[in-house]
C-alpha cells in the first residue's frame, strides 16, 4: 500500500482573486511535489462531490442551500468579506470536503496507508450555519463524522496545528466524546478567530474532549515541541485513537504572512513524525492529513512536501 495524494485541478476554479486564500497555493504544492518526484510515490485520485447528507449532518440541509445560492447568484462574499465566493465556490467546497470523506474511508479500511488530502477551501472556521475564515464547509468535521456515523468508528483524534483556532471543528463536537479535538495555536488574545482559551475543555458529556494549546506570538520550533510533548501527546495515547485526523496548516512558520509565531519546517517535521508514531502504535497507521492555512507558496509547499515524505516513509 502506498500514501495517498488527493488533488484535483477542480480545486483551482474557486476565484478569490488577489485573496491571501487563492489558487496559487495549490499551484505552488504541486509544482513542489512534481520537482521533488514525490507524485511516483504516491497513489492519486482526483475528487468527487460530498453528499448533501454528509454535509447537512455536520452543517445542516439550510445552510448548504444558503452556500449554492450566494455562489450561483453572483455574490462577491458569504456572511463575512474575508469568505469570498465565486460562481465555482459552492461545487469546489463540495469536491473538497468530499475528497477528504473518500481519503478517510479507503485508509479506514485499509485500501491506503495515511493520505495527504491537497484541496481548497480550507475548513477548520467554518461553523454550522455560517462561512468565517476563508472557510465555507468544516472538511475534516464532515469526514470524522462520516466516520463515527457510517463507519462505525468510536474514538476519533482531530489534530489541528494551524496557526489559528479551529473553532468551527471544537463547535461541532465539543459536546461529544467520540473525537476529541485538539488545537495548537497563537494565542486567542493576538490573532483570529478570538476562541481556543485553555479553559475551553468541551461541555455535557465532552467535557475534557477538547483540549486548547494556546501558544505565545513568537514561539519556536522548541516550544512547540515541548508543549506537544508534555502536554499533548499524553493525552493522546490516554484517548488512544482508532483513527488520526491533522488538520494541516502551515501558518505558523515563521515567514507566513498571516500570523507571529516563528516555527520552521523543521518544527512541522517533528509534529508529523510524533503524529504518525501515534498512528502507528494506536490505528494501525490510519492517519489522514488535511490541508488547512498556510499563505507564504515557498514556505508552504516546501513544509508540504516534506510532511507528505514523511508519511511516506517506514522510517518516521
Amino acid at each position: 500500500m502506498k500514501t495517498g495524494l488527493y488533488y484535483d485541478p477542480l480545486f483551482l476554479r474557486h476565484d478569490t482573486g488577489s485573496h491571501p486564500e487563492n489558487a496559487g497555493r495549490l499551484s505552488a504544492v504541486m509544482d513542489k511535489l512534481t520537482q521533488d518526484h514525490l507524485l511516483d510515490r504516491l497513489d492519486q485520485r482526483k475528487s468527487r462531490e460530498a453528499t448533501e447528507q454528509e454535509i447537512a449532518r455536520v452543517h445542516g440541509v439550510d445552510y448548504v442551500r444558503h452556500v449554492e445560492e450566494a455562489a450561483l447568484s453572483g455574490q462577491e462574499y458569504l456572511d463575512t468579506p474575508d469568505c469570498v465566493i465565486s460562481e465555482q465556490t459552492y461545487n469546489v467546497a463540495l469536491h473538497a470536503a468530499g475528497a477528504l470523506v473518500d481519503a478517510v474511508t479507503e485508509v479506514a479500511e485499509r485500501r491506503m496507508d495515511n493520505a495527504f488530502v491537497a484541496c481548497r477551501p480550507p475548513g477548520h472556521h467554518a461553523e454550522r450555519n455560517h462561512a468565517m475564515g476563508f472557510c465555507y464547509f468544516n472538511n475534516v468535521a464532515i469526514a470524522a463524522d462520516h466516520l463515527i456515523q457510517d463507519l462505525g468508528l468510536k474514538r476519533v483524534l482531530i489534530f489541528d496545528f494551524d496557526v489559528h483556532h479551529g473553532n468551527g471543528t471544537q463547535h461541532t463536537f465539543e459536546a461529544r466524546k467520540d473525537v476529541y479535538f485538539c488545537s495548537m495555536h497563537q494565542h486567542p488574545r493576538t490573532l483570529y478567530p478570538g476562541t481556543g482559551y485553555a479553559e475551553e475543555r468541551g461541555e455535557g458529556e465532552g467535557l475534557g474532549y477538547t483540549q486548547n494549546v494556546p501558544m505565545l506570538p513568537f514561539a519556536t520550533d522548541q516550544d512547540y515541541l515541548t508543549a506537544f510533548d508534555t502536554m499533548i501527546l499524553p493525552r493522546f495515547r490516554e484517548y488512544a485513537p482508532e483513527m488520526i485526523l491533522l488538520s494541516a496548516g502551515f501558518d505558523a512558520h515563521k515567514d507566513d504572512p498571516l500570523a507571529m509565531v516563528n516555527m520552521t519546517q523543521a518544527g512541522f517535521d517533528g509534529l508529523a513524525t510524533r503524529m504518525k508514531r501515534l498512528a502507528d502504535e494506536f490505528c494501525k497507521g490510519r492517519l489522514v492529513s488535511v490541508l488547512e492555512g498556510g499563505y507564504n507558496y515557498e514556505r508552504l509547499s516546501e513544509c508540504v512536501a516534506s510532511h507528505i515524505g514523511i508519511l511516506n516513509s517506514d522510517n518516521a
